[in-house]
């Protein structure tokens, strides 16, 4: 083989290993977040969001990047009714329209009892995106990406561990012009 075709099937392999090395999943086998894409018309798509999970999951941080070549897009709506989550208590759908991104916050219980997600597969959201220049949306592409201020592709799962910190209060006085004079 010669060296430019070695390099070349090394780096095919490496492309090939490197999304499943990236990972990670100490409690079971790896959890998956899936989008399908189907094109409604020329100039709108959706994206459905589906979870295969197999553990009880809290809460899910889902940023992701849309892109359609020089076609400008927006993920304009995401709809959870009939989803795995549709009974959480959280579910936000943040738009940034000038970073084409999106991202999806979903907690199941603020002080109210709501269960997770149970184990299993299925959807949990369905992303509408669509043209904003008038162009027709042709091969969409979707990717997960961080988010500000540091929104990242995770997932919680019970037992949540709470950790409950000291809090330190401090008046900070001013010194008076006789404490002043003293310290020089």
């Amino acid at each position: 083989m010669k060296p430019s075709r070695m390099m070349l099937s090394a780096l095919l392999l490496l492309l090939a290993v490197a999304p499943a090395m990236a990972q990670r999943d100490d409690f079971g086998a790896v959890d998956t977040i899936i989008a399908e894409a189907y094109q409604i018309d020329a100039k709108t798509w959706a994206v459905n969001i589906s979870l295969f999970n197999d553990e009880e999951i809290l809460a899910i941080s889902l940023p992701m990047k849309f892109s359609a070549g020089k076609t400008r897009i927006l993920a304009d709506s995401t709809i959870f009714k009939g989803g795995r989550v549709e009974h959480f208590r959280v579910k936000t759908a943040r738009a940034d329209t000038a970073t084409q991104c999106l991202t999806i916050g979903l907690i199941n219980d603020i002080g109210i009892s709501v269960p997770p997600v149970a184990p299993g597969r299925g959807r949990i959201a369905t992303v509408f995106v669509s043209s904003t220049d008038g162009n027709p949306v042709e091969n969409l592409m979707v990717d997960t990406t961080t988010t500000p201020p540091g929104n990242i592709l995770q997932m919680v799962k019970p037992k949540v561990e709470e950790i409950i910190p000291a809090f330190v209060y401090r008046s900070l006085s001013v010194p008076t012009a006789e404490e002043k004079a003293k310290k020089n």
